[in-house]
């Protein structure tokens, strides 16, 4: 290794107010809040290797208000989650009032736009699909063409988009009072798929009656007419009171209402965020994020899923973490460690790193009919990648990267050996009770235990764990916040002195990236050097000597408006870096859980 290349996330000056929301096939990402504004969707698609976007330059659906012909303004807007996910956003006028909730069916490819008014009024609902895009990290233009159509079922707008490798149909309705105001010219004329295509929808709401657009989704037209014929059928009142019988079912009351609002908001968010069903074949797939505002959304990270996101989703939802599992082990496990993969499990981003190869390990508190011919050979596929990274005379496993994603100083990371150790030791716990031989991995147990001891120096007189070493003696003072040395307790580590002195050390003015003067005391990192982490802000929920201080800085800071972000400003508590970050809400979700909920 010639140069440590970072790779450093661009700080944001200031953090847009949004509100998202979906199922499993559909990602409403990006809600303007003081519109109403719906600017993107999206789907996720595997033989695309990652999420289909439609979007408006400005907004894909954006809803305007009509009082007796004449377009009106609200003057004050409110926000907020119901269920602690569904966004509810209320309109204020001069004499009246609009209440807006936005929800997806829970399970259909299809969503609804609905409004209750005070007052007699229009909203019309203008639709504007101008961009069609591979979300994964980046934008990328895809080419190809769309049509609009009417359905011959309901005589309702429906919009076919075509391009390589892509189809997908849109149907639009409404409950009643609903009209479609297009030009007849435009009906069955190619259009380019990045040349704006622009037409209204109109509702009738009469007063304290609720009433709702419904828009609906497929893989051509065909399957969207249907698709809005049967939400239609079932009716918006019907298919929110599904979310309310879901949500009753999982959201339990928790004494803390301001640790209840946290964690089943980002624990809501990671639930339909960082998971999703193809839109094609209806495969399961998981990523780190489904909102185009993380920067490297769209994208598969062991580490993220099988430590954090996963066991968030197990927190709620047994049953479905049991199913994503089994399908993620399988479609993962074909390169284990690299440092990131495409949503179809090939290699996006080379890089072994000790910590993602060992997540498979995290947690196999599974039925052992869990455990077929399959998954135990993913299992020894994976234990074949680690053990090549064994150093005989170290005792102890190799990284090429660091938790972060970042190039490592020195090869062996504690934080990784301590988690890979705790795998080996959960695998030999399951081979038992199989009936599996257990030798290799008891050796390996037993020789890590002994070369823990490598990491332990006396800093200032006092004995600490550091972070990485290598063959010559020569150690680094890090705390790198994906892997925070504040967890190593809740990985197994004993809570001792050498722990208690280490947490000491980092959190003090010894360590460059604490600032004893800021308002959050979380540590910054190489990664984010000004910014303290929201990912070390959840190891530090899991460390039994620091987790109050944490909880408090959780609770205070509004990271990306309540969700969990990638780094925050230590005296605001405003998201920095990493907003809409999927996997990240279900680690800060199971750190709470973990420390103060269960």
């Amino acid at each position: 290794m010639t140069e440590l290349i970072m790779t450093i996330p661009q700080e944001i000056t200031e953090n847009e107010t949004v509100l998202s929301t979906g199922n499993h096939y559909i990602a409403l990402p990006e809600i303007d809040i003081a519109t109403g504004g719906i600017k993107s969707f999206n789907v996720t698609s595997k033989r695309n290797k990652g999420l289909l976007e439609i979007s408006g330059v400005n907004n894909f659906l954006k809803p305007e208000f009509h009082l007796k012909g004449k377009k009106v303004f609200p003057q004050k807007v409110n926000a907020e989650r119901l269920h602690y996910y569904l966004p509810h956003i209320t309109f204020e006028f001069d004499n009246f009032s609009v209440q807006t909730k936005i929800y997806t069916d829970l399970q259909e490819k299809g969503f609804v736009y609905e409004f209750t008014s005070t007052t007699n009024i229009d909203v019309r609902l203008k639709v504007q699909v101008d961009q069609l895009n591979i979300l994964r990290f980046n934008r990328q233009i895809l080419r190809g063409e769309k049509r609009l159509s009417v359905d011959k079922w309901l005589h309702n707008p429906c919009l076919a988009i075509e391009g390589y490798n892509v189809y997908m149909g849109m149907a639009f309705g409404g409950e009643k009072g609903f009209n479609a105001d297009f030009s007849q010219d435009s009906l069955d004329q190619a259009i380019d798929a990045h040349k704006p295509l622009r037409f209204t929808l109109d509702l009738r709401l009469e007063t304290q009656k609720p009433n709702a657009y419904y828009i609906a989704l497929n893989a051509d037209t065909d399957g969207a007419s249907t698709t809005l014929i049967h939400l239609k059928r079932k009716g918006f009142k019907h298919i929110f009171s599904e979310w309310e019988h879901w949500m009753g079912y999982r959201i339990k009351q928790i004494a803390n209402k301001r640790i209840e609002r946290l964690f089943y908001e980002n624990s809501l968010f990671n639930y339909f965020f960082s998971v999703s069903k193809d839109f094609y074949t209806d495969e399961l797939v998981a990523m780190t994020s489904r909102s185009p505002r993380y920067y490297v959304s769209g994208a598969f990270w062991e580490r993220d899923s099988f430590y954090w996101s996963f066991p968030a989703i197990k927190c709620i939802d047994p049953a479905f973490h049991l199913k994503l599992m089994r399908e993620m082990i399988l479609l993962h496990c074909i390169n284990p460690g690299d440092h990131a993969h495409y949503i179809d499990g090939t290699v996006l981003y080379p890089g072994f790193e000790l910590d993602e190869a060992c997540s498979y390990f995290n947690d196999l508190d599974f039925p052992l009919s869990f455990f077929d011919a399959e998954i135990l050979s993913a299992f020894s596929r994976i234990i074949e990648r680690i053990e090549k990274e064994f150093d005989e005379g170290m005792g102890l496993y190799k990284t090429f990267l660091l938790p972060s994603d970042d190039p490592t100083e020195h090869p062996f990371v504690l934080f990784d050996n301590v988690l890979l150790w705790r795998g080996y030791k959960n695998l030999v716990q399951l081979y038992r009770k199989l009936q599996k031989g257990t030798l290799l991995l008891e050796t390996r147990i037993s020789v890590l235990e002994e070369n823990f001891s490598k990491f332990i120096k006396v800093i200032d007189g006092k004995s600490i764990y550091v972070w990485a070493i290598d063959t010559e003696n020569r150690y680094v003072l890090y705390n790198d916040p994906p892997g925070n040395l504040g967890s190593l307790v809740f990985y197994g580590i004993p809570n001792d002195e050498v722990f208690a002195n280490t947490i000491a050390y980092y959190y003090s003015n010894n360590y460059k990236y604490y600032d004893s003067t800021a308002r959050f005391k979380e540590l910054a990192c190489d990664h984010h050097p000004n910014t303290p982490s929201g990912l070390g802000l959840c190891g530090s929920l899991l460390n039994p000597l620091y987790k109050e201080e944490a909880l408090e800085m959780a609770l205070e800071a509004n990271l990306d408006h309540g969700l969990l972000c990638e780094s925050f400003d230590k005296n605001t508590g405003e998201a920095k870096t990493g907003v809409g970050f999927g996997t990240g809400a279900g680690y800060l979700a199971l750190a709470l859980y973990e420390s103060f909920i269960k």
